[in-house]
């Protein structure tokens, strides 16, 4: 939990969250330094154990430059491969975002709901709850690592939502005849080559060889 601040207050944190780890930032986000606190002192002891000495991937969409040398060190010397996803297609390879973050939403506007009924009065003690209803293991989680071709690995999972991009318009023929008259019929449109060798076969029928191009 990253708080909006440069020093974190005891009482916005009151509600019991064990497990839970809070930092602070200028901005609310995360940046290099939290990133490197987060990668020593929550990933790699919760999963450590469980990998059994075998690589562990971490995907993420990217960190901040200021601490990257040192993430990248400590990446290399606890075996752990770090993947980052490109940038721009966080919509469909983030799993928070494809199958976790919505639910979560959902279940944090009924905590507010409470909230505004005089039930409870503290953020933390919103949002716990809502997190432990929206981070479910095998309904969002897992089908979120489905969703995004990451888990099992399918790349055509997102690659047949992904447009493609528009074909080239046809390029028109400007050569137009000394009488006026194009070389070409009215709304023919004459192909550009594209290769070499339909370049040497891009010619002018004899009719045509008398005009000039403007």
């Amino acid at each position: 939990m990253i708080w909006p601040a440069t020093t974190h207050r005891s009482n916005w944190s009151t509600f019991p969250t064990p497990g839970w780890h809070y930092a602070c930032s200028k901005s609310g986000y995360t940046d290099s330094f939290i990133s490197l606190q987060w990668l020593k002192f929550v990933y790699d002891p919760q999963n450590k154990e469980r990998a059994n000495q075998e690589p562990r991937v971490l995907i993420c969409d990217g960190f901040g430059a200021h601490k990257f040398l040192e993430i990248l060190e400590f990446c290399l010397m606890n075996n752990i491969l770090l993947c980052r996803i490109p940038s721009y297609t966080s919509h469909k390879l983030q799993l928070c975002d494809i199958g976790v973050f919505a639910p979560l939403k959902t279940a944090y506007r009924d905590q507010v709901e409470r909230l505004e009924r005089g039930a409870v009065n503290h953020f933390t003690a919103l949002y716990s709850p809502a997190r432990d209803k929206a981070f479910t293991k095998k309904k969002n989680i897992a089908s979120a690592w489905a969703a995004s071709g990451l888990f099992p690995f399918n790349p055509d999972t997102v690659l047949r939502q992904t447009p493609k991009p528009p074909a080239e318009p046809p390029i028109p023929d400007t050569r137009v005849c000394k009488s006026g008259i194009g070389p070409y019929p009215q709304g023919e449109v004459r192909q550009a080559p594209s290769t070499s060798e339909s370049l040497t076969s891009y010619k002018l029928n004899p009719d045509q060889r008398r005009c000039s191009s403007r």
